[in-house]
Protein backbone atom coordinates (compact mmCIF):
# COMPACT_ATOMS: atom_id res chain seq x y z
CA UNK A 1 0.00 0.00 0.00
CA UNK A 2 2.82 2.35 1.04
CA UNK A 3 4.42 1.66 -1.88
CA UNK A 4 1.53 2.56 -4.52
CA UNK A 5 0.96 5.75 -2.74
CA UNK A 6 4.95 6.28 -3.47
CA UNK A 7 4.10 5.90 -7.17
CA UNK A 8 1.65 7.96 -7.16
CA UNK A 9 3.19 10.78 -5.59
CA UNK A 10 6.28 10.42 -8.18
CA UNK A 11 3.49 10.72 -11.76
CA UNK A 12 2.40 13.23 -10.00
CA UNK A 13 5.67 15.33 -10.17
CA UNK A 14 6.89 14.14 -13.39
CA UNK A 15 2.98 14.05 -15.17
CA UNK A 16 4.21 18.25 -16.06
CA UNK A 17 7.26 17.08 -17.43
CA UNK A 18 5.37 14.53 -19.29
CA UNK A 19 3.05 16.50 -20.28
CA UNK A 20 5.37 19.06 -21.65
CA UNK A 21 7.13 16.15 -24.20
CA UNK A 22 3.49 14.46 -25.05
CA UNK A 23 3.43 14.52 -29.21
CA UNK A 24 0.33 16.59 -28.90
CA UNK A 25 2.65 19.62 -27.89
CA UNK A 26 5.24 19.36 -30.64
CA UNK A 27 5.24 22.81 -32.15
CA UNK A 28 5.58 23.98 -27.83
CA UNK A 29 9.12 21.67 -28.22
CA UNK A 30 10.31 23.14 -30.81
CA UNK A 31 9.80 26.57 -29.70
CA UNK A 32 11.96 25.33 -26.81
CA UNK A 33 14.84 23.73 -29.03
CA UNK A 34 14.89 26.82 -30.64
CA UNK A 35 15.23 29.17 -27.21
CA UNK A 36 17.82 26.60 -26.48
CA UNK A 37 19.73 26.98 -29.82
CA UNK A 38 19.80 31.25 -29.53
CA UNK A 39 21.09 31.13 -25.95
CA UNK A 40 23.90 28.77 -26.94
CA UNK A 41 24.52 30.82 -29.84
CA UNK A 42 24.66 34.12 -27.82
CA UNK A 43 26.41 32.26 -24.79
CA UNK A 44 29.46 31.33 -26.98
CA UNK A 45 29.82 34.33 -28.90
CA UNK A 46 29.84 36.73 -25.78
CA UNK A 47 32.73 34.21 -24.32
CA UNK A 48 34.69 34.23 -27.48
CA UNK A 49 34.44 38.35 -27.23
CA UNK A 50 35.58 38.62 -23.75
CA UNK A 51 38.03 36.50 -24.64
CA UNK A 52 39.43 38.31 -27.08
CA UNK A 53 39.19 41.71 -25.71
CA UNK A 54 41.14 39.98 -22.43
CA UNK A 55 43.94 38.78 -24.39
CA UNK A 56 44.18 42.47 -25.94
CA UNK A 57 44.16 44.20 -23.15
CA UNK A 58 47.07 41.48 -21.66
CA UNK A 59 49.27 41.95 -24.48
CA UNK A 60 48.96 45.56 -24.40
CA UNK A 61 49.74 45.37 -20.34
CA UNK A 62 52.41 42.59 -21.08
CA UNK A 63 54.51 45.16 -23.72
CA UNK A 64 54.21 48.15 -21.46
CA UNK A 65 55.56 46.14 -18.57
CA UNK A 66 58.27 44.16 -20.44
CA UNK A 67 59.25 47.96 -22.48
CA UNK A 68 59.69 49.42 -19.35
CA UNK A 69 61.66 46.62 -17.46
CA UNK A 70 64.17 46.26 -20.36
CA UNK A 71 64.83 50.12 -20.21
CA UNK A 72 65.82 49.82 -16.82
CA UNK A 73 67.51 46.54 -16.83
CA UNK A 74 71.06 47.16 -18.67
CA UNK A 75 73.33 44.07 -19.69
CA UNK A 76 76.85 44.64 -19.15
CA UNK A 77 79.22 43.99 -21.66
CA UNK A 78 80.94 41.13 -19.28
CA UNK A 79 77.23 39.93 -19.60
CA UNK A 80 77.68 39.96 -23.20
CA UNK A 81 80.79 38.13 -23.19
CA UNK A 82 79.71 35.44 -20.91
CA UNK A 83 76.41 34.87 -23.01
CA UNK A 84 78.42 35.00 -26.31
CA UNK A 85 76.68 37.76 -27.54
CA UNK A 86 78.36 39.86 -30.07
CA UNK A 87 76.48 43.72 -30.35
CA UNK A 88 78.08 46.45 -32.29
CA UNK A 89 78.37 49.56 -30.86
CA UNK A 90 76.67 52.40 -32.79
CA UNK A 91 79.14 54.13 -34.90
CA UNK A 92 78.90 58.02 -35.37
CA UNK A 93 79.96 59.00 -38.92
CA UNK A 94 78.49 62.63 -38.92
CA UNK A 95 82.00 63.93 -38.97
CA UNK A 96 83.35 61.11 -41.40
CA UNK A 97 84.37 63.08 -44.93
CA UNK A 98 83.34 62.24 -48.18
CA UNK A 99 86.16 61.50 -51.20
CA UNK A 100 84.89 62.01 -54.62
CA UNK A 101 86.04 60.36 -57.83
CA UNK A 102 84.82 62.23 -60.61
CA UNK A 103 87.31 60.00 -63.30
CA UNK A 104 84.94 56.39 -61.69
CA UNK A 105 81.84 58.14 -60.73
CA UNK A 106 81.45 56.91 -57.14
CA UNK A 107 82.07 58.69 -53.66
CA UNK A 108 81.93 57.26 -50.36
CA UNK A 109 82.59 58.20 -46.78
CA UNK A 110 85.63 57.53 -44.39
CA UNK A 111 86.57 58.54 -41.19
CA UNK A 112 87.92 62.14 -40.61
CA UNK A 113 91.18 61.20 -39.73
CA UNK A 114 91.62 59.16 -42.68
CA UNK A 115 91.73 62.04 -45.12
CA UNK A 116 95.53 62.12 -45.79
CA UNK A 117 95.64 58.61 -45.91
CA UNK A 118 94.05 58.31 -49.51
CA UNK A 119 96.40 56.62 -51.93
CA UNK A 120 95.62 54.64 -55.58
CA UNK A 121 97.60 51.96 -57.57
CA UNK A 122 96.74 51.02 -61.10
CA UNK A 123 97.23 47.84 -62.82
CA UNK A 124 101.12 46.77 -63.45
CA UNK A 125 101.04 43.10 -62.90
CA UNK A 126 100.33 40.71 -66.17
CA UNK A 127 97.28 38.67 -63.50
CA UNK A 128 95.78 41.88 -62.34
CA UNK A 129 92.10 42.44 -64.24
CA UNK A 130 91.39 45.58 -62.10
CA UNK A 131 91.80 49.06 -63.75
CA UNK A 132 92.36 50.95 -60.25
CA UNK A 133 92.57 50.43 -56.58
CA UNK A 134 91.73 53.22 -54.38
CA UNK A 135 92.90 52.69 -50.88
CA UNK A 136 91.59 54.17 -47.78
CA UNK A 137 93.49 53.64 -44.43
CA UNK A 138 93.39 54.31 -40.89
CA UNK A 139 95.50 57.12 -39.56
CA UNK A 140 97.61 54.56 -37.63
CA UNK A 141 97.91 51.33 -36.32
CA UNK A 142 95.53 49.60 -33.52
CA UNK A 143 97.17 47.66 -31.08
CA UNK A 144 95.83 43.88 -32.14
CA UNK A 145 93.83 45.53 -35.48
CA UNK A 146 94.11 42.86 -38.06
CA UNK A 147 92.25 45.72 -40.64
CA UNK A 148 94.21 48.55 -42.07
CA UNK A 149 91.26 50.18 -43.96
CA UNK A 150 89.45 49.03 -47.05
CA UNK A 151 89.98 49.38 -51.06
CA UNK A 152 87.74 50.22 -53.48
CA UNK A 153 88.64 48.47 -56.55
CA UNK A 154 87.20 49.32 -59.82
CA UNK A 155 86.93 46.86 -63.02
CA UNK A 156 86.06 47.80 -66.35
CA UNK A 157 82.64 45.91 -67.18
CA UNK A 158 83.68 44.64 -70.45
CA UNK A 159 86.17 42.69 -69.28
CA UNK A 160 84.69 41.08 -65.98
CA UNK A 161 81.68 39.87 -67.07
CA UNK A 162 81.21 37.70 -63.77
CA UNK A 163 82.20 38.68 -60.25
CA UNK A 164 84.24 35.33 -60.57
CA UNK A 165 86.76 37.18 -62.95
CA UNK A 166 87.57 39.63 -59.89
CA UNK A 167 90.78 39.41 -58.74
CA UNK A 168 89.41 39.30 -55.25
CA UNK A 169 87.46 35.74 -55.70
CA UNK A 170 90.61 33.25 -56.01
CA UNK A 171 89.92 29.31 -55.82
CA UNK A 172 91.47 26.59 -53.98
CA UNK A 173 94.21 24.58 -55.27
CA UNK A 174 92.55 21.01 -54.84
CA UNK A 175 88.82 21.63 -55.45
CA UNK A 176 86.78 18.88 -53.54
CA UNK A 177 84.31 16.63 -56.29
CA UNK A 178 81.28 17.94 -53.91
CA UNK A 179 80.63 21.41 -55.48
CA UNK A 180 77.06 21.57 -53.04
CA UNK A 181 79.30 24.29 -50.88
CA UNK A 182 80.35 26.44 -53.44
CA UNK A 183 78.07 29.34 -53.08
CA UNK A 184 79.69 32.67 -52.18
CA UNK A 185 76.83 35.22 -52.58
CA UNK A 186 73.51 36.84 -52.25
CA UNK A 187 71.64 40.18 -53.40
CA UNK A 188 71.47 43.29 -49.93
CA UNK A 189 70.26 46.40 -50.00
CA UNK A 190 72.66 49.04 -48.13
CA UNK A 191 72.36 52.90 -47.59
CA UNK A 192 70.19 55.88 -48.27
CA UNK A 193 70.16 55.36 -51.65
CA UNK A 194 68.94 51.31 -50.55
CA UNK A 195 71.45 50.57 -53.66
CA UNK A 196 71.72 46.70 -54.43
CA UNK A 197 74.69 44.66 -53.59
CA UNK A 198 75.96 41.43 -53.87
CA UNK A 199 77.85 40.68 -50.79
CA UNK A 200 80.55 38.25 -51.11
CA UNK A 201 81.46 35.73 -48.14
CA UNK A 202 83.58 32.85 -48.50
CA UNK A 203 84.18 30.75 -45.18
CA UNK A 204 87.33 28.35 -45.05
CA UNK A 205 85.29 25.36 -45.29
CA UNK A 206 83.96 26.65 -48.94
CA UNK A 207 84.65 23.51 -50.93
CA UNK A 208 85.86 25.75 -54.04
CA UNK A 209 87.07 29.10 -52.98
CA UNK A 210 89.51 30.40 -50.48
CA UNK A 211 88.14 32.71 -47.60
CA UNK A 212 86.72 36.08 -48.74
CA UNK A 213 84.63 39.29 -48.11
CA UNK A 214 83.74 41.96 -50.24
CA UNK A 215 80.76 43.86 -51.66
CA UNK A 216 80.10 44.03 -55.23
CA UNK A 217 78.19 46.82 -57.45
CA UNK A 218 77.87 47.60 -61.01
CA UNK A 219 76.82 50.66 -62.72
CA UNK A 220 77.71 51.37 -66.17
CA UNK A 221 80.66 50.34 -67.86
CA UNK A 222 82.63 49.95 -64.44
CA UNK A 223 82.37 47.09 -61.59
CA UNK A 224 83.35 48.52 -58.10
CA UNK A 225 84.33 46.19 -55.38
CA UNK A 226 84.13 47.25 -51.79
CA UNK A 227 87.05 45.51 -49.93
CA UNK A 228 88.01 45.50 -46.18
CA UNK A 229 92.12 45.70 -46.51
CA UNK A 230 93.65 43.12 -43.79
CA UNK A 231 97.05 43.71 -42.91
CA UNK A 232 99.88 41.63 -44.72
CA UNK A 233 101.26 40.08 -41.11
CA UNK A 234 98.01 38.84 -40.74
CA UNK A 235 96.87 35.07 -40.86
CA UNK A 236 94.37 33.81 -43.25
CA UNK A 237 91.17 34.47 -41.81
CA UNK A 238 88.71 31.21 -41.84
CA UNK A 239 85.98 33.66 -41.44
CA UNK A 240 86.40 37.13 -42.71
CA UNK A 241 83.36 38.43 -42.90
CA UNK A 242 82.80 37.73 -39.04
CA UNK A 243 86.21 39.13 -38.02
CA UNK A 244 85.34 42.60 -40.34
CA UNK A 245 81.92 42.85 -38.25
CA UNK A 246 83.67 41.94 -34.59
CA UNK A 247 86.74 44.24 -35.12
CA UNK A 248 86.04 46.46 -38.34
CA UNK A 249 82.16 47.81 -37.90
CA UNK A 250 82.94 51.16 -39.82
CA UNK A 251 83.81 48.72 -42.99
CA UNK A 252 80.03 47.94 -43.57
CA UNK A 253 78.96 51.82 -42.79
CA UNK A 254 81.50 52.72 -45.81
CA UNK A 255 79.86 50.29 -48.00
CA UNK A 256 76.28 51.90 -46.46
CA UNK A 257 77.62 55.21 -48.02
CA UNK A 258 78.97 54.80 -51.72
CA UNK A 259 77.12 56.78 -53.72
CA UNK A 260 77.13 57.12 -57.64
CA UNK A 261 77.48 60.40 -59.26
CA UNK A 262 78.07 61.36 -62.75
CA UNK A 263 81.48 60.85 -64.82
CA UNK A 264 83.03 63.97 -65.61
CA UNK A 265 86.74 64.06 -67.12
CA UNK A 266 88.84 66.86 -68.40
CA UNK A 267 88.84 67.12 -72.09
CA UNK A 268 92.35 66.75 -73.47
CA UNK A 269 93.67 69.56 -75.45
CA UNK A 270 94.92 68.25 -78.42
CA UNK A 271 98.35 70.05 -80.01
CA UNK A 272 97.42 70.97 -83.67
CA UNK A 273 99.02 68.49 -86.11
CA UNK A 274 102.35 70.33 -87.71
CA UNK A 275 102.33 70.00 -91.78
CA UNK A 276 105.25 71.96 -91.74
CA UNK A 277 108.56 70.15 -93.46
CA UNK A 278 111.30 68.93 -90.25
CA UNK A 279 114.44 70.72 -90.32
CA UNK A 280 117.18 68.73 -92.27
CA UNK A 281 119.82 69.78 -89.63
CA UNK A 282 119.60 70.73 -85.84
CA UNK A 283 120.46 69.14 -82.42
CA UNK A 284 117.84 68.05 -79.36
CA UNK A 285 118.97 69.35 -75.91
CA UNK A 286 115.71 68.83 -73.49
CA UNK A 287 113.54 66.75 -76.28
CA UNK A 288 113.62 69.88 -78.36
CA UNK A 289 115.29 70.59 -81.85
CA UNK A 290 117.85 73.91 -81.68
CA UNK A 291 120.54 75.49 -83.55
CA UNK A 292 123.74 73.30 -84.20
CA UNK A 293 125.52 76.18 -85.01
CA UNK A 294 127.45 77.74 -82.22
CA UNK A 295 127.39 81.56 -83.41
CA UNK A 296 123.87 81.78 -84.51
CA UNK A 297 121.34 83.49 -82.76
CA UNK A 298 118.21 82.84 -83.83
CA UNK A 299 116.56 84.63 -80.96
CA UNK A 300 117.52 87.69 -82.84
CA UNK A 301 115.47 86.88 -85.61
CA UNK A 302 112.46 84.81 -83.83
CA UNK A 303 109.73 87.05 -86.08
CA UNK A 304 111.83 86.01 -89.23
CA UNK A 305 109.99 86.87 -92.86
CA UNK A 306 106.81 85.55 -93.03
CA UNK A 307 106.96 85.95 -96.80
CA UNK A 308 110.43 84.09 -97.00
CA UNK A 309 111.50 80.49 -97.40
CA UNK A 310 111.05 78.02 -94.19
CA UNK A 311 113.62 77.48 -92.18
CA UNK A 312 115.78 74.06 -91.97
CA UNK A 313 118.16 74.28 -89.34
CA UNK A 314 116.69 76.39 -86.55
CA UNK A 315 118.80 78.70 -86.92
CA UNK A 316 116.30 81.32 -87.60
CA UNK A 317 117.25 84.08 -89.91
CA UNK A 318 115.60 87.95 -91.37
CA UNK A 319 114.54 86.83 -94.26
CA UNK A 320 113.21 82.74 -92.81
CA UNK A 321 109.84 81.73 -91.92
CA UNK A 322 110.27 80.12 -88.63
CA UNK A 323 109.70 76.02 -88.39
CA UNK A 324 106.97 75.35 -86.12
CA UNK A 325 109.48 72.14 -85.50
CA UNK A 326 112.03 74.19 -83.98
CA UNK A 327 112.62 75.87 -80.44
CA UNK A 328 113.99 79.22 -81.09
Amino acid sequence: MKKQKTNASFKKIFSPIKHIFDRKREPLLHTIEWVFILFAFFAIGFSMIYYQKTFELYEKLSDKYLGSKEALIQTTEEEKMFTGETIAEPIDTTSWDTYQNKWYGFEINHPDSWKNNTQYKTATEKSARYETIYKFRKDGDGEGDIFSGYNVIVYSAQKVKNIEDTNEIRKKDDISENTNNCFFSEEVNLGSENNQYQKVSIKDDNACYEPAYFYNISEGNYVYNIVPAVKEDTEKLSNPEEEANKYFPEFKEAVSSFRFIPITRPQVKLKPKITARKPVSAKIVGGKLVCAKKNDHPRKSRNGNKKGHLDLECCLDPDEMPNPWCAY
